[in-house]
């Protein structure tokens, strides 16, 4: 009769366990599922909202900030070295930064949907950083010029082809460093932070945006951001000196 008792007893706490691991699963992607909607959500009336601003913009192109001989990250140990983190995420929203002499970016807010490499806290945060282009007033852009026309200030968005803003919405890497260093030997830097939000401890650094930024494509593949070096033929001069990028891409896309 023990006998019976004892296998009875370690039935009832094996039923248990699944029930608590099924309960707990079930939470799990409850929670996850809430997430994804809510950040769906949120893509959708930003996108929405940017894709208007940009559809009213006056737009012009800057020379590219494209230089071949700079140093691009040439495989994984590289990228990882250079950067506290490499992370795949959501682009979810674009804020301008206007009024920044000869200086122009847009404050990007990104989902880390997962950390290819750091800190794995970090997945599933939203994080804050600024990247190259966007809107700005032309008299900023230009700098002050004695017997400058103030009446002829007019707001441009201004795009490169060494970094064209992804779309709310798309799925990005890149390599990220926390501003959180800079701003403790940088008070300037912090205050003009401040003034867009970026002075938390959610703000981070992409390294190298130009060389160090991937965005999903229509085929669900990673490709370089930079159009100079994406588009390039390989009879181009300078494929050899970019060539270590095209094989990191290559890298990437095994790792998601």
């Amino acid at each position: 009769m023990r006998k019976i008792w004892g296998i009875l007893a370690i039935i009832a706490v094996f039923v248990t366990l699944i029930s608590c691991s099924n309960g707990a699963h079930k939470t799990y992607n409850s929670k996850k599922d809430n997430e994804n909607a809510s950040l769906k959500h949120k893509v959708k009336v930003n996108r929405k909202h940017w894709n208007k601003l940009v559809s009213e913009a006056v737009i012009e192109y800057l020379p590219s900030g494209t230089n071949f001989d700079d140093t691009f990250p040439t495989d994984w140990h590289d990228l990882r070295n250079k950067n506290a983190y490499v992370i795949e995420g959501t682009v979810v929203n674009y804020e301008k930064m206007e009024h920044q002499p000869l200086l122009i970016q847009t404050k990007a807010t990104i989902h880390v949907d997962k950390v290819l490499d750091g800190n794995k806290t970090l997945e599933h945060q939203y994080i804050v950083t600024t990247l190259p282009t966007g809107f700005a007033f032309t008299n900023d852009v230009k700098a002050s010029v004695e017997g400058q026309d103030s009446t002829k200030n007019a707001e441009v968005l201004y795009k490169q082809t060494s970094f064209p803003l992804p779309k709310i919405g798309d799925k990005i890497i890149t390599g990220i460093k926390s501003n959180k260093k800079k701003f403790e030997n940088n008070r300037a830097f912090k205050k003009e932070m401040a003034k867009y939000n970026l002075d938390g401890s959610d703000s981070y650094l992409v390294t190298d945006p130009n060389y160090n930024f991937w965005v999903e494509n229509k085929q669900s593949k990673f490709v370089i951001n930079n159009l100079d070096i994406r588009d390039m033929k390989k009879n181009n001069p300078n494929y050899d000196k970019v060539y270590s990028l095209v094989e990191l891409t290559k890298q990437l896309n095994s790792k998601v």
